[in-house]
């Protein structure tokens, strides 16, 4: 358990196939899918990603073209659920409730910026998926957000922007998904929603819709199994969000979660077997390297998303993690790129 994600993430993928040889891939993926929460078949998250780089050969636009697509078909179990929702806030309540038994290892976590509400995404990434597949997954679930939701809820659903890093999109990728403008030079993968759309109504409600039973029983259920990996995967999602915002320490991630700031470390060494720094220099190392590997960010911009005033700060925390300083970590990398090219 705890990477997973529910067959609709690749709903209509076979439609797109670029080859008789992806189909019968896909074809073997879904066939592979087991019921671990007697809900919704579920697929382990290497053999999602496989699919999407086998989908996104040619281009990564392929990913704005299958999220278009499946609409309403990507949110799974949870599509019935928002159809009922009463208003917009209601709806995005049901993705943070309920997003657990729908794909396990990604984690929406929202936050204030001024007249708008930020979603931005985090994915654990189990061994097996690499950093690029893990930030095309991150892509290709805002996409499906905001498909999903705009198919969903109609025209109370606004979006302002979608923000994407460099690393998530290539020389075609497009100004406007389902005409929301798409920012491609961001720090963060997060969608921009005015605070005024949320409590607009529903246009598109089914009056008919409840919770089942079985999906509250369902969520309590995994929610007791998961317990530990939930704590730490919810912290690793909302330090990703407030690393840049200066308020990421342990009294607020505490006062979050209603209780003090003792208590939470507690259990953090009780059940994680780690401090809250451990988990920020984690969600750090996840975030710096897609950065990097832009190379359209100054040290400094970067040192700054990690929470650190100075670039010094940021290489020496890069050199302590990675045995290496950025700069030779891009010199690295380029190198290897340059070698596979000659190869080619």
């Amino acid at each position: 358990m705890g990477h997973s994600v529910s067959t609709s993430a690749i709903w209509g993928a076979n439609s797109l196939s670029p080859s008789p040889d992806f189909s019968r891939r896909c074809a073997a993926v879904v066939e592979s899918a087991v019921f671990e929460h007697r809900l919704t078949p579920m697929l382990h998250l290497k053999d999602v990603v496989t699919v999407f780089d086998g989908l996104c050969v040619e281009s990564d636009v392929t990913m704005l073209r299958l999220a278009e697509i499946q609409g309403r078909h990507c949110a799974g179990l949870m599509a019935p659920m928002i159809e009922g929702a009463e208003t917009v806030s209601d709806a995005l309540k049901v993705l943070l409730t309920f997003n657990c038994l729908h794909a396990q290892p990604i984690y929406w976590t929202p936050s204030m910026r001024g007249d708008h509400v930020s979603f931005a995404i985090w994915i654990d990434r189990p061994a097996g998926v690499s950093v690029r597949q893990s930030e095309q997954l991150a892509a290709m679930g805002i996409l499906q957000f905001c498909a999903g939701f705009r198919d969903l809820l109609g025209d109370s659903f606004k979006p302002t922007v979608l923000r994407f890093k460099p690393s998530q999109v290539g020389a075609d990728w497009p100004s406007q998904f389902v005409g929301i403008p798409i920012e491609r030079s961001a720090t963060q993968t997060e969608v921009l929603i005015p605070r005024s759309c949320l409590l607009l109504p529903n246009p598109l409600k089914n009056q008919d819709v409840d919770n089942p039973p079985q999906v509250e029983a369902e969520l309590a259920r995994y929610r007791e199994q998961s317990s530990e990996q939930l704590l730490r995967n919810e912290t690793c999602s909302w330090i990703q969000t407030h690393l840049a915002t200066g308020d990421c320490d342990l009294e607020n991630i505490a006062h979050r979660m209603n209780c003090d700031k003792r208590t939470l470390q507690r259990r953090y060494k009780r059940e994680l077997s780690c401090r809250f720094s451990d988990m920020v220099d984690d969600v750090r190392a996840d975030v710096c390297l897609p950065l990097l590997e832009s190379a359209i960010f100054p040290m400094q911009m970067i040192a700054e998303q990690l929470g650190y005033a100075t670039s010094g700060n940021f290489s020496r925390f890069f050199q302590r993690r990675f045995d290496c300083t950025p700069r030779d970590w891009m010199r690295a990398a380029d190198e290897e790129q340059a070698q596979a090219a000659r190869a080619v």
